[in-house]
């Protein structure tokens, strides 16, 4: 999991356009007595069911296999990552699962000679591997990734250093502002703001000639708490690894975009690959980073852009100069995707799918091994199951995602492998990253997964909880009043926000490429992610300071597990394009407001945006889904035939492949979703109607005009999907 996501699914938030359709009303099922989707006699045998499902993970069990997974670093295409697809294809065929494995060759770097000087003032070697602290069994493991940032270029540079804050593009124009220019300069850059390839893509937009980053312990060190191993936060020495891809352009290997990455396959040479940097890019520590702060000169840096370190934060440029040198060894890594299937009963060609990543920077404890372990409890509890004679109405698909952490390799190149087939019979994906390190419940989805969220964390109690926070739904219903409060004549909220999709984990191709209505969910604590990307994410810090005796790995199973019972088991399938609609409303209006602020020249260009065509379209999609919404209650209320419930499955299933755009979006067609984009320059944080809102952010309402048309024609086609036209 991408801290930056991680972040947003334990708020329950996305980071544009999302509107306030989820402050009124409160959550209920479809009706008194019946789960959403079920016949009161179907919701009767599903409640036993999910009592079953809910006794069946043990801590015990997911400690013992945790601690397998933890064993040794990792990383994609490391030997005991390739052991790991043997261990975890084994325990699926040990479950009474049918077991498949995807291989694939990808294109990745790895680290070679990586060296940061300052020449001056004061010279001295900086430290570009991560501390080893005394006696800790864990960072003296052999087969650890050094610390780097994937797909950076190798590179040898000189130059004056500048502090640009968070290196977004905000950054640049305060710069600006102070009349500082880092053309032929080296930036240094804090993580946090942004996700991390954003920051070298808008240094060199503005002519710098490589990037440091480093975590300032604001953020995640000891201004939020103790150090570790005193405590769960960053600790002086350690260094976030990441990769610096230009995902928001396309996932995947980057020489394979829109196919995968198999033998034959026609591959890009390096020069002509978009996604790659263009200046070389280095994680720091805040120790090391701090000598570098230290020798800057030039202005104080506003307010804003001042960390916890002890020190007056100046910008620059110089007198600090630094020479710069990194080789990276790109080459061709083996990678294994492990897919564990149960057949469906009735209807074996809907597939509900489940995905868990099993690679990580190096011993991943919190990411992913704690979500990943929280799959193998309900593929082992429904391998239980299968036992005394359940079988689910369609088809699971439990997969073991590779190569997630350099730019969600594994999950990119299986779908562009199978587009055809997951294209046909995908009706859910759920994505399971990191995220079991506390009480705290978070999702973000397709909109029409929006009920569907709020009745799933209802369903689940937290052990020992209090009267105010007996459910996951209350948990994160107190979470979400406390980052968005009352106020600006918002209301006080009475359903958690489900967040608007954007990337930094496995949905992003399911989604964005292929159309198919995807969920991302985890839980959370407090005490952040300390350790995020680093060698002290590893057992012990995970056991002492996360999930001690595994009881919110429990807690994750649980939720995992009801949500997949109730997806492969349900007689119609949850999706609500009512709501769904609602939401696409919300964000029409978000994006019209914006537009109306234009003015001279621009104001003209931006009243041909059709922004009336735009809500039509998206009313009569609305009352579409309500209508077919209607339909199916009512056939659950009878005796519905096979057939009836087959064609509103199928018409659900298809009406989020309608609002792919086959061209894709402007400057980047590998995303083709209309409703839902990472930004360009957000990275993982969600553009909503990315064509439309894009366009308008640039000042660019020729472009905006256009793709507002993209959008009516997309929720056209739903609209006559769910209406059956």
């Amino acid at each position: 999991m991408k801290r930056w996501r991680l972040e947003l699914i334990a708020l329950g938030l996305a980071t544009a356009g999302v509107g306030w359709l989820n402050a009124q009303g409160t959550p209920t099922s479809s009706a008194a007595g019946r789960i959403r989707g079920f016949s009161a006699a179907a919701s009767a045998a599903e409640t036993a069911r999910e009592r079953d499902m809910k006794a069946a993970p043990s801590p015990k069990v997911a400690e013992a296999d945790f601690d397998v997974m933890t064993a040794e670093p990792h990383h994609a295409g490391s030997p005991y990552e390739i052991k790991l697809a043997d261990y975890v294809g084994d325990r699926f065929k040990e479950f009474g699962l049918e077991v498949a494995r995807y291989e694939y060759s990808v294109l990745l770097p790895w680290p070679g000679e990586r060296r940061i000087d300052i020449l001056g003032p004061n010279p001295i070697k900086l430290q570009v591997e991560e501390e080893k602290l005394r006696g800790d069994q864990w960072a003296d493991k052999p087969g650890i990734l050094p610390a780097y940032n994937a797909y950076s270029p190798s590179g040898d540079v000189t130059g004056e250093i500048v502090y640009v804050n968070f290196g977004v593009p905000a950054d640049y124009e305060t710069l600006a502002k102070l009349g500082i220019d880092v053309r032929g300069k080296i930036v240094l850059a804090r993580y946090g703001g942004s996700w991390r390839g954003i920051k070298p893509k808008v240094a060199a937009e503005h002519g710098a000639i490589a990037c440091i980053i480093y975590s300032d312990p604001h953020e995640d060190g000891y201004f939020q708490g103790e150090v570790f191993p005193d405590g769960p936060f960053r600790g002086p020495g350690m260094i976030q690894r990441g990769s610096v891809m230009d995902m928001p352009r396309y996932p995947g290997d980057p020489s394979t975009p829109g196919r995968p990455s198999k033998p034959g396959v026609e591959r890009l040479p390096m020069d002509k690959i978009e996604t790659l940097p263009t200046i070389p890019v280095q994680p720091m520590s805040y120790r090391d980073a701090e000598e570098i702060l230290r020798r800057l000169k030039g202005p104080v840096a506003p307010e804003a852009w001042r960390g916890a370190l002890p020190i007056t934060y100046h910008v620059g440029p110089g007198p600090a100069n630094v020479h710069m040198k990194l080789v990276m060894d790109y080459g061709q890594r083996r990678l294994i995707d492990v897919v564990g299937k149960i057949t469906g009963a009735v209807a074996p060609d809907e597939w509900i799918v489940v995905g868990s990543h099993r690679d990580a920077w190096t011993f991943g404890a919190s990411d992913s091994v704690s979500g990943h372990v929280s799959m193998n409890s309900v593929a082992r509890a429904m391998g239980e199951m299968l036992k005394k004679g359940w079988r689910p109405r369609r088809t699971i698909l439990f997969v073991s995602w590779d190569g997630e952490e350099q730019g969600l390799l594994g999950s990119t190149e299986w779908v562009e492998d199978l587009a055809t087939e997951l294209s046909a019979k995908v009706a859910v994906y759920v994505n399971r990253d990191a995220g079991a390190g506390g009480p705290t419940f978070g999702s973000s989805a397709v909109h029409s997964l929006t009920p569907f969220a709020h009745e799933l964390a209802q369903s689940i109690q937290i052990e020992g909880s209090t009267a105010n926070t007996s459910t996951l739904f209350d948990t994160w219903l107190e979470r979400s009043r406390e980052q968005s409060p009352a106020k600006d004549g918002h209301p006080m909220l009475k359903l958690p926000t489900v967040g608007a999709l954007g990337s930094g984990s496995d949905y992003t191709a399911f989604l964005d490429h292929i159309g198919i209505p995807s969920m991302d969910m985890g839980l959370s604590g407090r005490d952040g992610d300390g350790t995020y990307h680093s060698t002290y994410d590893n057992p012990d810090w995970f056991k002492k300071y996360i999930d001690p005796q595994f009881k919110f790995s429990v807690l994750a199973a649980q939720v995992t597990g009801v949500a997949l019972l109730r997806l492969a088991d349900a007689e119609l399938l949850p999706l609500d394009y009512e709501a769904y609609g609602n939401q696409i409303l919300e964000y029409i209006r978000d994006i019209e407001q914006q537009a109306q602020q234009a003015t001279g020249a621009s104001a003209a260009d931006a009243k041909r945006i059709d922004f009336a065509g735009m809500r039509s379209a998206a009313d009569a999609f609305t009352r579409a889904g309500a209508a077919l919404r209607q339909r199916g209650e009512s056939l659950l209320a009878g005796t519905p035939s096979a057939a009836a419930l087959g064609d509103i499955n199928h018409r659900l299933m298809m009406a989020e492949r309608d609002l792919i755009e086959p061209a894709g979006l402007p400057d980047r067609p590998w995303y083709r979703h209309v409703i839902y984009a990472p930004g360009l320059y957000t990275g993982y944080g969600v553009k909503t109607i990315p064509g439309v809102r894009e366009a308008v952010d640039a000042g660019n309402y020729a472009r905006a005009a256009d793709q507002a048309t993209v959008v009516i024609r997309a929720l056209r086609r739903a609209t006559r999907t769910l209406q059956g036209s």
